[in-house]
């Protein structure tokens, strides 16, 4: 499939989408649909085709991400220093398939040699019925840690990171004793798997005395 085909196809269904989700707040940035809430929380609608090298440009797979900026970048207080975030900088992610599968091995790929409506009805789909009712609920740290973990499916890259990433938010809304108690049960969980990745346990021993836990 010529690259010039790939691009038309991959803008007419960005299009479309886009006429969805701008009227909630999203912005076009690229192959990125992007918007803030809260303030400083991404969600993020990503697509992304296959490796030109892997002869595979014609694949399409959708990304799905949330960021709380102090979960990626490991800081309290961290702000936020640009107009939207890629769904590589979210800490929470998916793909479309898995949302609607709650299946990891559920992830779509499209082939855009395949009937493009048909591809874009499906997408639509699945963001409407999948993806916007928990983006609207994950509208605040608040909302995030009270209920993260009935959604595993939306955090497929992190999940093992949850006990952390509260850490890091219960730091940033400076309740300390909080943050401290999910840093040590993330700390826990590591050295109980610490043979997978030791060099992690170094790493939160200088992230603790970083962060004054």
């Amino acid at each position: 499939m010529e690259a010039g085909y790939v691009t038309q196809q991959i803008n007419r269904i960005e299009s479309e989408v886009y006429k969805i989700v701008k009227p909630l707040g999203f912005t076009k940035h690229g192959r990125t649909l992007h918007r803030f809430v809260s303030g400083d929380i991404s969600q993020v609608i990503n697509f992304q085709c296959g490796q030109a090298y892997l002869d595979a440009t014609h694949l399409l797979s959708v990304n799905i991400g949330i960021r709380i900026p102090e979960c990626f970048e490991r800081q309290f207080h961290i702000v936020n220093d640009k107009s939207y975030y890629h769904e590589y900088e979210c800490n929470m992610r998916t793909r479309l398939g898995t949302v609607r599968t709650k299946r990891t091995k559920g992830e779509k790929v499209y082939d855009l040699n395949r009937d493009v409506d048909a591809i874009c009805s499906d997408i639509i789909r699945e963001i409407e019925e999948d993806v916007l009712p928990v983006f609207d609920i994950f509208t605040s740290r608040e909302a995030v840690l009270a209920h993260r973990r009935e959604y595993p499916w939306f955090d497929t890259m992190n999940n093992h990171l949850i006990f952390l990433e509260e850490a890091m938010i219960y730091g940033h809304q400076s309740d300390w004793q909080k943050a401290k108690e999910s840093f040590d049960k993330h700390y826990e969980y590591a050295l109980q798997t610490r043979k997978r990745c030791p060099a992690h346990i170094i790493y939160l021993d200088e992230l603790r005395e970083k962060l004054g836990l």
